[in-house]
């Protein structure tokens, strides 16, 4: 992970990456890269947004009790992504604000 962030000149964007780093025990659909990074950023699930392109990604974050936009690629689109809360085609169709409002809709998060 942090080869590519550094490849795409994207590592100082992010205050913490965890990632399983090839330990299958804590690999998705484990929520425990959810958990841990909430741990590490000191936020509640209810206090951010998981985006998800996997079914067990989106399993992950709804275990770790996240709010969960599914964002299907080309390998995923075909696959069942039903148990996010949200599933869109594009990032681009759904801006921060929408996304925002449609969170408050459908949840009882704190997000502002």
């Amino acid at each position: 992970m942090d080869g590519h962030l550094r490849r795409l000149g994207l590592e100082e964007r992010w205050d913490f990456v965890a990632c399983a780093d090839g330990d299958p025990s804590i690999a998705k659909p484990s929520p425990h890269l959810y958990l841990t990074a909430l741990d590490a950023i000191g936020a509640g699930p209810h206090e951010a947004i998981a985006l998800e392109d996997s079914p067990n990604g989106i399993r992950a974050a709804k275990l770790a009790g996240l709010f969960c936009v599914a964002v299907p690629n080309p390998v995923t689109v075909h696959l069942d992504l039903g148990e996010a809360d949200l599933v869109v085609d594009s990032l681009a169709e759904l801006p921060l604000e929408a996304l925002l409002r449609e969170v408050r809709q459908v949840s009882d998060s704190p997000i502002r």
